[in-house]
């Protein structure tokens, strides 16, 4: 029996219309029946997050922030956060300023972003990323004078331009980097991803790692991969992400999490 649940969003608990399927929600509350502790982990927020994991039908704690964040989304707070240190956070920033892209600083409850990042977003259909976000024309400034420290950079731009803005990044040896998609990077502390944040939800409640099951598809999931006992990939993934799964379900357009779900329930 797998007594955690740890479900990626992105290319696995949504399809591309951003929806989650009526069978992946009867498949989590199939889970939850049987006694296992159902959640999000997700490279967003947990406010972004919070309306998925009610449409999932999932339980309150959230591994969020690419693992940078442990929350509650009953008591609407983070739980535990893995902030990077400053002089990191505000150099990368600053040197990632210079380029054409889009960024944004997760800062504890709030989201600073500069105006690439404005535009993009400007319609994402998500009210609680527009609540809680900040426009700034510099970021590490901004930052500095309020005194916020940054738990996760995202930075959006042309798939091409981003490998080498990674080797650069790279020059801060105290950071991990990641992505969800060839679009983006994601910059965390280093020994912080989402097997992290997922590992100490496991201890809150007393779950060895080998009854945890998580669902992943992209390059921000290789840590909770790692560290659960049954790591499973969707079919979408990519095939170096597929090999870091011990079973292959579905894809997200055709409910890969409730086959997986069930297939181990069974």
């Amino acid at each position: 029996m797998y007594r955690l649940i740890a479900l990626d969003i992105d290319g696995t608990t949504i399809d591309r219309s951003g929806r989650v399927s009526a069978e992946n929600r009867a498949a989590i509350r199939e889970a939850r029946a049987a006694g296992a502790t159902v959640v999000l982990a997700t490279g967003r927020s947990w406010q972004e997050a919070a309306d998925i994991a009610a449409e999932a039908g999932c339980d309150a704690p959230i591994v969020c922030l690419g693992g940078a964040g442990l929350a509650d989304l009953g008591e609407k707070r983070l739980l535990e956060h893995w902030a990077m240190a400053d002089d990191d956070a505000l150099g990368i920033l600053a040197r990632l300023q210079e380029e054409d892209l889009g960024l944004l600083a997760f800062a504890g409850d709030r989201l600073v972003v500069n105006e690439r990042c404005e535009a993009v977003f400007r319609h994402y259909p998500c009210p609680a990323f527009h609540e809680q976000r900040i426009l700034v024309p510099d970021l590490p400034d901004y930052l500095r004078e309020h005194g916020m420290s940054v738990d996760k950079i995202f930075a959006l731009g042309k798939p091409e331009e981003l490998p080498p803005l990674r080797r650069v990044v790279e020059a801060w040896e105290d950071v991990y980097i990641t992505c969800s998609g060839p679009d983006n990077l994601e910059i965390l502390r280093r020994g912080v991803d989402k097997g992290t944040a997922l590992a100490a939800l496991a201890r809150r409640l007393g779950v060895p790692m080998e009854e945890v099951l998580c669902i992943g598809d992209s390059d921000n999931d290789r840590g909770m991969l790692a560290v659960a006992g049954m790591p499973v990939v969707m079919g979408n993934a990519a095939p170096e992400i597929q090999a870091l799964g011990r079973y292959v379900t579905d894809t997200n357009e055709r409910d890969g999490v409730a086959k997986a779900i069930r297939h181990f329930l069974a």
